[in-house]
């Protein structure tokens, strides 16, 4: 059954869903049309423009949406709020996942939520359920007036100190504002306890906005409570009538109202505490589903359709390019026949040897006796190949051994086993890695070369052993990287996620002027660091996760990376005064400080000079009072981080971003996207020692393949 676009008539009043509606009495009956209707305006996620936007596309209702949604092509792009996904979710009836939230965890759980008048600016209510493994205990703080405020909040504050260790968890953005607001007039003992609870806290909602996508029309705390079976005692309970209850509570003084206001607040805490245990349930299971692994409905892709009735799936089954050629035309066409009968394999591989190998001995390693005795004779050919100065051509050896004795002494001799003999020869094993890791080809377009060319037959999992085994003999040479790495002045370090055909883990990179080292961790976990680095004494260049500031070496933090955070905040707020007068003092200072790098290069008696600029920037800017939450933001950043954000002014040849990690790691992140799909972690670590290898070869301008050819061990003596 279609569905038809109804269009309205011109003397139709159209509605749709707005912020009013939750404070008009038609707001139910608008409601129930607007459902039936499946109108755009039910997604909370969207705007009024983007569903104008989509009306003139010819999308007017959430069902036509949800066929509009399309898997991302690189999964490692950062995640926003998709609406055909949650369309699509609202029609399957299914919630979707794009990703396994990580939730913090520990010993005692807070669920915080904070009532509040926002035209007042007053919080009058503060509920909270502390939870721990054998306990659930719920707290209430109530002021009565605007001068009680400051006094619930350290009753809260009294309550959380005598706890060590614990996570708190909130619905939105409204509570983090209301600890913002009240530290500016608290003392400064308050203040720092305050930092901490804001940074043990942990936001519900960002999960539902970027990871999970439950068939609801919002992700307002009602509706996903609802939607996991909780309910409010107070059918009408909502934000809004909430304010109503306590401004007749001002006016009445009314015992019910205060209680009313009570259980509603604390029903809010249970019901953070239904969202979060739901969000921790979700894992892996074939239960749930993944947007990964949905496939875009679009016939203009190749794939198996899935057809409503059998008849269909038997006709397009004989509708196929290779079945209408090998059964149809076959009959009918000469030409055809001709053609396939040319293109049947030559199952038969000719390997006849070139040259001959003895692998028998010709005397006696005891009695040094001549009289060699075969008992067996065992036959081993190895394919190979050789290389000329005019090319490369096919060779096949056979080689001959088996048991014997002496015919002098009567001893046993010694052999050589022959199954330990490789299949294959060396040449065609490092010419065939050469081919996966520098040009990037895959195992079937090898195996298929070296058939065409040179009629030898290698599968494609024998290829993937031809990697292990010569990443497992230039371990040692991969070893040595890191080794001379850890001995100079300078390490750009960097990491990327490597997801790779259901293997979670991180890829690391360690760079220099001439060396590239890449390590695959599960976890993001730097501790691992601290041993790898133990001799190094140089600076580390870094980006700004806080897993490097435990390291104990000079740091330099990557500009680029600040420069790149402050443009894309500035965009976001550009009538941010404050943050606008960061942003462009710190372009003056750095904008002065690339001049002189342009002229003089990176040399400490040239940029001695701008310390003093530093130090201006810092006591005139940085340390004035901000009001605005991005500017407090970068001035608690730039103080944590002023010797490493301008470590380079005093050191000689170190450089003031994280180009060279970055660059570094574009060879893996290629080398992902075209990865097979039986791949293992085992698998990534051979690829990534080799990669090392030819990283560092290209670094230092030694021809990779020449190097694998000449059997030398170490790089730095080639």
């Amino acid at each position: 059954m279609l569905n038809k676009i109804l269009i309205p008539s011109s003397n139709a009043p159209i509605f749709f869903k707005n912020g009013h509606c939750q404070i008009c009495e038609f707001q139910k009956i608008c409601f129930e049309k607007l459902v039936e209707r499946d109108d755009l305006s039910l997604l909370a996620g969207l705007k009024s423009q983007e569903i104008l936007s989509k009306n003139n596309r010819g999308i007017f209702s959430v069902k036509q949406l949800s066929y509009t949604f399309r898997p991302k092509r690189n999964p490692y792009r950062k995640r926003k709020f998709i609406p055909e996904l949650k369309a699509l979710a609202i029609r399957e009836g299914k919630t979707f996942i794009q990703e396994i939230p990580n939730i913090p965890i520990s010993p005692t759980e807070i669920f915080l939520d904070i009532e509040g008048i926002p035209d007042r600016n007053f919080y009058y209510l503060i509920g909270a359920i502390i939870k721990t493994n054998d306990s659930e205990t719920s707290y209430s703080f109530w002021a009565n007036n605007e001068n009680e405020e400051e006094n619930i909040f350290i009753e809260l504050f009294t309550l959380l100190q005598s706890l060590h260790e614990f996570t708190i968890y909130h619905y939105g953005s409204y509570e983090i504002q209301a600890l913002r607001k009240l530290s500016k007039s608290l003392l400064s003992e308050y203040q720092e306890f305050i930092k901490k609870i804001i940074d043990c806290s942990f936001n519900l909602l960002n999960v539902l906005t970027n990871n999970i996508y439950p068939p609801t029309y919002s992700n307002s705390l009602k509706d996903i409570a609802r939607y996991l079976s909780f309910d409010w005692s107070e059918k009408k309970a909502s934000g809004l009538q909430s304010i109503v209850w306590r401004y007749d509570w001002e006016i009445i003084q009314n015992e019910a109202l205060k209680h009313k206001l009570i259980q509603y607040n604390l029903e809010d805490c249970k019901a953070l505490m239904v969202v979060k245990d739901w969000i921790k349930t979700i894992d892996k299971s074939e239960e749930n589903h993944f947007a990964s692994n949905l496939k875009s409905e679009n016939i203009f892709k190749w794939g198996i359709t899935d057809y409503i009735i059998k008849e269909f799936e038997e006709i397009n089954s004989r509708s196929y390019f290779e079945y209408q050629r090998e059964h149809i035309f076959l009959r009918t066409e000469k030409k055809v026949y001709r053609a396939i009968n040319k293109q049947k394999p030559n199952t038969k591989i000719n390997n006849k040897p070139d040259r001959r190998i003895n692998l028998f001995p010709s005397k006696c390693p005891y009695c040094k006796g001549r009289d060699i005795i075969k008992i067996r004779v065992v036959e081993k050919l190895q394919v190979d190949i050789a290389f000329m100065k005019q090319g490369i051509k096919k060779r096949a050896t056979l080689f001959t051994g088996g048991p014997a004795i002496c015919g002098k002494c009567k001893r046993k001799i010694p052999s050589i086993d022959m199954k330990q003999l490789p299949m294959y020869g060396h040449n065609l094993m490092i010419w065939s890695v050469n081919q996966k890791i520098q040009y990037k080809q895959s195992s079937e377009h090898i195996s298929n070369f070296l058939k065409d060319s040179f009629n030898i037959e290698v599968s494609r999992t024998q290829m993937t052993r031809f990697k292990e085994q010569i990443a497992k003999r230039y371990l040692p040479t991969y070893k040595e990287i890191i080794t001379e790495i850890t001995k100079s002045e300078l390490i750009h370090v960097d990491e990327t996620i490597a997801r790779i055909k259901g293997i979670d883990g991180y890829v690391w990179v360690f760079a220099n002027y001439d060396s590239v080292y890449y390590e695959f961790r599960e976890t993001r976990e730097t501790d691992f660091l601290k041993e790898l680095l133990r001799n190094f004494k140089g600076v580390l260049v870094s980006d700004f996760y806080t897993g490097y500031d435990f390291l104990e070496c000079n740091q330099q933090k990557c500009m680029i990376h600040l420069i790149r955070d402050l443009n894309e905040d500035f965009l976001k707020n550009q009538f941010d005064i404050e943050l606008k007068t960061i942003v462009i003092e710190f372009g003056k200072l750095l904008r002065s400080i690339i001049s002189t790098i342009d002229k003089f290069g990176l040399k400490q008696i040239h940029l001695n000079k701008h310390k003093k600029d530093v130090e201006s920037f810092y006591s005139n800017v940085i340390s004035q009072r901000f009001e605005s939450e991005f500017a407090l933001s970068y001035q608690k950043r730039f103080t944590k981080y002023k010797e490493k954000l301008f470590q380079f002014l005093g050191c000689d040849n170190i450089p003031w971003n994280n180009n060279n990690a970055e660059h570094s790691i574009k060879p893996f992140a290629k080398w992902r996207k075209k990865i097979s799909k039986s791949l293992t972690k085992q698998n990534i670590e051979h690829h990534l020692v080799l990669l090392s290898i030819l990283q560092t070869c290209k670094y230092r301008g030694i021809n990779f393949f020449k190097f694998l050819k000449s059997g030398e061990m170490s790089i730095f003596d080639f």
